[in-house]
């Protein structure tokens, strides 16, 4: 099935429901047609290009034979140049500015498919445009009239069964900081940081996985390993990362719990927030 590329490109948000196989195909609709912007762009920038080269000619022409009508009529093809030139970048901007967000989703789904029938039905939401929510404002003291925002903006999330019957649910959430300020120079700088969230959630079907509880239960009980192994004392260093208030990651270092002796278990360990806190 066909997008609609006029809505596409008025809403700046694709959204579907769909078996596997036709979003896979809308998604490469999607890719496509934010290449057909990119060739556009170019092409406006060229005839932009020689619309003020031309004035240029023509206006050098009319100082040589004193023809007033070929002066305006540089004058005319060098502002319709200029003002091609300017509309290119116009043109498409805000999809053409989010090219890996549909280049993300395709890779999202190559993976997905792998272990979810081309039939099973999905949906699917994708942000080409920035929709950004302000979450918080507040001074930068450290720089001359410092300023910085906080956004939050949730640009994907797709939603499916695959062959087992588990649910898959996947949220992509883009975290925007924006600081402004004077440097000692007078001048207005502005400098973006963004950082991103993947929440990934499955439901398992009970048929088929039973009760999950004991599993949970079974992460309180001491460590088991066979006779020939030891458990040694460790010591765990947790630095969290906050944003606004809630811890969204942290890293962990682990260290042998005694003074003496080396470990090669020693260094960086994965970190998960299973739930994140205030």
């Amino acid at each position: 099935m066909a997008i609609d590329k006029k809505k596409l490109q008025t809403e700046g948000t694709y959204q579907a429901k769909a078996p596997l196989s036709s979003i896979l195909d809308e998604v490469e609709q999607i890719a496509c047609f934010l290449q057909e912007i990119d060739s556009e762009r170019r092409k406006l920038r060229k005839f932009g290009g020689l619309f003020m080269a031309g004035g240029i000619i023509l206006a050098i022409g009319a100082s040589i034979v004193g023809i007033n009508i070929i002066a305006f009529l540089g004058f005319l093809a060098f502002t319709t140049g200029v003002g091609l030139f300017i509309y290119s970048f116009v043109y498409g901007r805000a999809m053409h500015g989010h090219q890996s967000r549909c280049q993300l989703l395709k890779d999202l789904f190559k993976v997905h498919q792998q272990d979810a029938d081309p039939r099973s039905p999905f949906s699917v939401r994708l942000a080409m445009k920035s929709q950004q929510t302000l979450l918080k404002e507040e001074p930068w003291a450290d720089r001359k009239n410092g300023k910085q925002k906080f956004y939050e903006e949730d640009y994907l999330s797709i939603e499916g069964e695959l062959l087992d019957g588990t649910v898959l649910s996947e949220n992509l959430t883009e975290l925007t900081r924006k600081r402004s300020f004077t440097n000692p120079r007078g001048k207005s700088k502005t400098k973006t940081r963004c950082r991103y969230i993947v929440t990934l959630k499955f439901r398992y079907p009970n048929d088929l996985y039973k009760d999950a509880r004991p599993a949970q239960q079974a992460l309180h009980e001491g460590v088991r390993v066979p006779s020939s192994g030891n458990v040694r004392e460790m010591r765990v260093d947790v630095h969290p990362q906050a944003y606004v208030g809630k811890i969204l990651s942290c890293s962990s270092w682990l260290s042998w719990g005694s003074t003496a002796g080396f470990s090669t278990s020693a260094g960086l360990a994965p970190t998960f927030i299973l739930e994140g806190q205030k």
